[in-house]
C-alpha cells in the first residue's frame, strides 16, 4: 500500500490498514457472509480513515466484545485496535498488542509456511509484513529508532524466504527502512538502501508501480535533507506524476507528495508555489478524508507556516486557530499534535515580537510534550530549542543556552552522534557565544557542527560553506588571521565549485580573505582581491548606488567630554498595517528587538522609551508622541534622544518633492495627506524635541509581501499606490523602484540619520533569523567595541556586515548610510550614563 509513505511521514497519520475481509467465510467454507463482527470492523476501518480515531476504537472494542470467528478476523481486529491506540497517543498498549498479534501470526505463519494456500483464503501471516511496518511506525513516532531498524530487517528477511531476494515486492519494506534512515539522520544508509530498492525495478513494466513512485520520492526526500532543492524538485514531480496516473489527480496519496515539496518551497522562499501546493494538499483531504480529520488540520498548520514566512500574520494565526481546533476535536488536548499548533502559534507570535505569548505558547508545548512523551525525546527538543529562540529575542540569554546545551544533549543521546539536528542547535550556540564575544567557545562549536554538517550532508554542500563562513568570521572577529586565511581559501574553491566563478558568494569571500591580508600586511594581494569582488559587484542590484555613498565626519570619542542629561527613545515598528495589502514581516518584531537593546544594553531606562507597534503607530500617535504629547514635553537640549523607525519608506514624490514613511492608517494611494513626511519629521524634532543631539535610525526599505512594479512606475516618479503582491523567489525581501536618499533631506541642527540603504538600493531581511539584516548588525554593531562603542565606530563595523550578508545570500548590494548637520558633543555614544534621572522635563 503507497499509504506507507504517509505512515513514515512525520507529519502525517498512518492510513496503513488492510481492507476488512468483509464478504470473506474466514473458516474458509466459500459462503460469502458479512457477520456483526465484519460489519463492526468496515465500520471501525471507514471512521479511522476519516480520521474519526475515538469512534473507530469504541466500534473495534465493540467487535471485540462479540468474538471473532477466525485467527484472520482476530489479527485484523487486534490491528485495528493497535493502530487507533497509536493514533491517539496510548503507545504502551499499542505497542503490547502490536507485539502480541505479530507473535501471534508468525506462529500461524510457520504451521503455512512452504503450505500451498487455497485460492480465496486468508491466513494472518498476510498481514505480518503490515504489522511490522505499523509497529516500525510506533518506534519511530518515539526515536526509538534501533528497534524500527531491527523490526524492518526482520520483515525484509520475512518476505526474502518468502518471495526471494529480488522480488519487487520487497521494495515495500525496503522503501519504509529508507525512510526510517532519512528520519534518524543516516543519509548514507538512505542512499545505500534506496539504491538496493531501485535495482528492483529493472525492467520497464516494473517502474509502473507505485513502489517506484514510492523510492523515487524517497530519493527526493534525501536531496531535499542535502540541499538540493532543483534536483529534489524534479524528482518529488515526477513522484507526484506516477501517483497521478496510478490513483488519480486528487488522491490522497497525492497530498504526501506534495507536502513535503511544499514545505522545500517555503524554506526556499517560493511562497506562491508553496501556497499552490498546500491549498491542493488541503483540498485533497478534504475530499479524501473529511474536515475533521487532524491530516486537514495539518494542512492548515502548513498553510499557517507558509503565511507566517511571508508576513501575513493575520492570516497565519487563523489558519493555526483553524487546525489547532481540528486537531484538538480529533484528537483531544493531550496530544503531540496538539502541542506542534501551539508551537507554530508560539513563532508567529515571536515573528512580531509578542514575546510574552510566545513564550507562554512554547513553554506551553514543552510542558505537554514532556508529558506525554520521554523527558529525553528529540520533539522535546525541538521544544527547547524553539522557547530558547524566544528567550534570546528577550535578552534573556542564560536560560535560552542552557535549553540549547539540553536539548544538543538529548539529540546526541536519541539520535545519534552525528544526526544534523545536532550540527543546527550546535551552530545556534555558536552564534549565540560570538554575539557574546567568547570567541574560543564559538569556534570550538562551529568546527564540531561543521565536521557534522561534513559527516551527513559532504563536503561540498551549502550549508557546510554557510557554517565555514560563520567560523572565518568568528576567527577574524578574534584577530586569529592566521586560522581564518586557509579557511577562506577552502571557501572559496567551493564558492566556485557551487556558485561559479561570477557568483555574490564569492566575491563577499574575496573581500574577507582581502580584510585577512591587509590585516597579515599583504596589501598587494588584498588589492588583487578587492578589485576581483568589485568587478563581480558592480553587476548586482544596488551596485549603481554606491557612488553616491558620503563619509561621515565625527569627533571620535568626543562624546565623553560632554554627558548626557538624560535619554529618550521613540522605537516604532510596523508588520501589520491597516491596509494588509503593504503588510511587512519582521518591522514590530525589529522595533521590540532595537527597543529591548536599548533598555537591557546601552543604559535607557524602561520609562524613557515608548515602543510604537502595529495599530498603535498610528500617523496622530506618531505625531504626538514625538511632539509636546511625550519626547517633546520631556526631553532637554543636553540629552541624548534615539528615534528609530522600521516601516515603509517611500521615494520623492514629483509633485511635492518629499520622501515619506508610511504610518499603520496611511493611505497608500494618499500619501500627502496621510503620510508622515520625512523632510517634516527632521523640522518637528528640530522645532519640538529640545535636544541638540538626535540620533534617527531607518530601516524603511524593508523586507515583506508587497513589491515595488517597476514596469508601473517606469518613466515617471514612484508611488506608493504601486505596490503589488508579490513572491520573491531570491527570499524575503521588498522591491521596490527608490529607496531614501539622504543627500535630498534636509537635516536640522545636531541631528544624525543613520539608513539601512542607499537610494535605488533594497533592505534585506536575514535568510537565518527572523529580523532585517540592518537592524540585527546594528544591535551587533553598537557592541562591537564594548559599551563604549561610538555610533561611527558602529557604522563602519555595521556597513561592513550588513554588505557581506546581503551579498552572500541575497546577491545584492546594501549599503547602509550615516548622515549629519552641526552634531554637537562629537561622537555618540548611545550606552553612555548619564548624568541624573530625577526628575522629568525640560532641562
Amino acid at each position: 500500500m503507497f499509504a506507507l509513505i504517509t505512515t513514515l511521514t512525520v507529519s502525517s497519520t498512518p492510513l496503513s490498514m488492510s481492507p476488512p475481509a468483509a464478504a470473506l467465510n474466514h473458516k474458509g467454507a466459500g459462503a460469502a457472509v458479512v457477520s456483526d463482527v465484519d460489519s463492526l470492523l468496515i465500520e471501525g476501518q471507514s471512521n479511522y480513515n476519516h480520521g474519526r480515531y475515538k469512534e473507530a476504537l469504541e466500534l473495534f472494542e465493540q467487535a471485540k466484545g462479540l468474538g471473532t470467528t477466525s485467527d484472520y478476523q482476530s489479527a485484523e481486529l487486534q490491528l485495528g485496535l493497535a493502530e487507533s491506540y497509536r493514533v491517539l497517543g496510548q503507545y504502551k498498549k499499542a505497542e503490547e498488542l502490536f507485539k502480541k498479534v505479530i507473535s501471534e501470526a508468525q506462529e500461524e505463519d510457520a504451521k503455512h509456511l512452504n503450505k500451498k494456500y487455497r485460492a480465496g483464503v486468508k491466513h494472518t501471516s498476510d498481514l505480518v509484513p503490515l504489522m511490522m511496518n505499523d509497529l516500525s511506525i510506533l518506534y519511530i513516532s518515539q526515536s526509538r529508532f534501533p528497534e524500527a531498524e531491527a523490526v524492518l530487517d526482520n520483515c525484509i528477511e520475512l518476505g526474502i524466504k518468502k518471495v526471494g531476494p529480488k522480488s519487487v515486492n520487497l521494495a515495500l519494506p525496503m522503501n519504509a527502512l529508507t525512510r526510517l534512515y532519512l528520519k534518524w539522520g543516516k543519509f548514507d544508509l538512505a542512499l545505500a538502501e534506496n539504491d538496493k530498492t531501485l535495482a528492483l525495478f529493472n525492467t520497464p513494466a516494473l517502474k509502473n508501480n507505485w513502489l517506484y513512485a514510492y523510492t523515487s520520492f524517497n530519493m527526493a526526500e534525501l536531496l531535499n535533507h542535502r540541499g538540493e532543492y532543483q534536483k529534489a524538485e524534479k524528482l518529488y514531480k515526477a513522484a507526484l506524476l506516477g501517483v497521478q496516473d496510478l490513483f488519480g489527480f486528487d488522491h490522497e496519496y497525492c497530498s504526501v507528495v506534495l507536502e513535503p515539496l511544499g514545505d522545500m518551497y517555503r524554506q526556499e522562499g517560493r511562497f506562491a508555489d508553496a501556497t499552490r501546493a498546500f491549498q491542493r494538499v488541503r483540498k485533497i483531504r478534504e475530499t479524501a478524508f473529511s474536515r475533521e480529520h487532524p491530516d486537514y488540520g495539518k494542512a492548515l498548520l502548513n498553510l499557517a507556516l507558509v503565511n507566517r514566512d511571508e508576513g501575513k500574520y493575520a492570516a497565519a494565526e487563523e489558519f493555526c486557530r483553524q487546525a489547532t481546533a481540528v486537531i484538538v476535536e480529533a484528537l483531544g488536548e493531550n496530544n503531540v499534535r496538539t502541542a506542534e499548533c501551539w508551537i507554530a502559534n508560539a513563532s508567529i507570535s515571536r515573528y512580531q515580537g509578542r514575546y510574552s505569548d510566545a513564550e507562554q505558547l512554547a513553554r506551553k508545548a514543552l510542558e505537554l510534550d514532556q508529558k506525554l512523551l520521554e523527558p529525553d525525546h528529540p520533539t522535546v527538543a525541538h521544544d527547547m530549542v524553539e522557547l530558547a529562540n524566544i528567550l534570546e529575542d528577550e535578552g534573556k540569554d542564560a536560560e535560552a543556552e542552557k535549553l540549547l546545551n539540553n536539548a544538543l544533549q538529548i539529540c546526541k543521546t536519541k539520535l545519534g552522534p552525528d544526526h544534523p539536528d545536532i550540527a543546527a542547535i550546535t551552530d545556534s550556540l555558536a552564534r549565540m557565544l560570538a554575539m557574546r564575544k567568547e570567541y574560543d567557545k564559538a569556534c570550538v562549536m562551529y568546527r564540531s557542527s561543521l565536521v557534522l554538517a561534513e559527516k551527513s550532508l559532504g563536503k561540498e554542500s551549502t550549508q557546510v560553506v554557510q557554517i565555514s563562513r560563520e567560523l572565518a568570521q568568528t576567527l577574524v572577529a578574534d584577530q586569529k588571521y592566521t586560522d581564518a586565511e586557509p579557511l577562506l581559501k577552502s571557501i572559496l574553491e567551493l564558492d566556485e565549485k557551487l556558485y561559479g566563478k561570477k557568483s555574490p558568494e564569492l566575491a563577499c569571500d574575496l573581500e574577507s580573505l582581502a580584510e585577512v591580508y591587509s590585516s597579515e600586511d599583504k596589501k598587494n594581494l588584498a588589492v588583487l582581491l578587492i578589485a576581483q569582488a568589485a568587478e563581480i559587484k558592480n553587476a548586482l542590484p544596488g551596485a549603481a548606488a554606491v557612488s553616491k555613498l558620503t563619509s561621515v565626519a565625527l569627533k571620535e570619542n568626543a562624546a565623553r567630554d560632554r554627558t548626557a542629561s538624560d535619554k529618550w527613545a521613540i522605537v516604532i515598528g510596523i508588520s501589520n498595517f491597516k491596509d494588509p495589502s503593504i503588510n511587512l514581516k519582521y518591522a514590530a518584531k525589529d522595533a521590540t528587538d532595537f527597543r529591548n537593546f536599548l533598555v537591557l544594553q546601552e543604559n535607557f531606562s524602561a520609562d524613557h522609551v515608548q515602543l510604537l507597534t502595529d495599530a498603535n503607530a498610528t500617523r496622530n500617535n506618531i505625531i504626538s508622541k514625538l511632539g509636546d504629547g511625550w519626547l517633546g514635553h520631556r526631553a532637554g537640549k543636553d540629552d541624548l534622544v534615539v528615534v528609530y523607525v522600521s516601516s515603509h519608506g517611500s521615494a520623492a514624490q514629483e509633485d511635492v518633492g518629499v520622501n515619506f514613511l508610511i504610518a499603520h492608517d496611511t493611505d497608500k494611494d494618499k500619501l500627502v495627506s496621510t503620510g508622515l513626511p520625512m523632510q517634516w519629521l527632521t523640522k518637528i524634532i528640530q522645532e519640538q524635541v529640545h535636544s541638540n543631539r538626535v540620533v534617527l535610525i531607518l530601516d524603511v526599505c524593508h523586507s515583506g509581501s508587497a513589491a515595488y512594479d517597476t514596469k508601473k512606475s517606469s518613466g515617471r516618479a514612484a508611488s506608493e499606490s504601486d505596490f503589488i503582491d508579490s513572491d520573491d523567489k531570491g527570499g524575503k525581501g521588498i522591491v521596490r523602484g527608490h529607496g531614501l536618499d539622504l543627500s535630498n533631506l534636509s537635516l536640522g541642527s545636531g541631528q544624525i540619520v543613520l539608513c539601512s540603504s542607499l537610494a535605488d538600493q533594497v533592505s534585506w531581511e536575514s535568510k537565518h533569523y527572523p529580523n532585517s539584516v540592518f537592524t540585527r548588525r546594528l544591535i551587533e554593531a553598537l557592541q562591537c567595541k564594548g559599551k563604549d562603542t561610538t555610533l561611527s565606530q558602529a557604522y563602519e563595523h555595521l556597513k561592513d556586515a550588513v554588505g557581506a550578508e546581503v551579498l552572500s545570500d541575497r546577491g545584492a548590494v546594501q549599503s547602509p548610510n550615516l548622515s549629519n548637520k552641526n552634531w554637537t558633543g562629537g561622537d555618540p555614544v548611545l550606552s553612555t550614563p548619564v548624568a541624573s534621572h530625577h526628575g522629568v522635563g525640560r532641562k
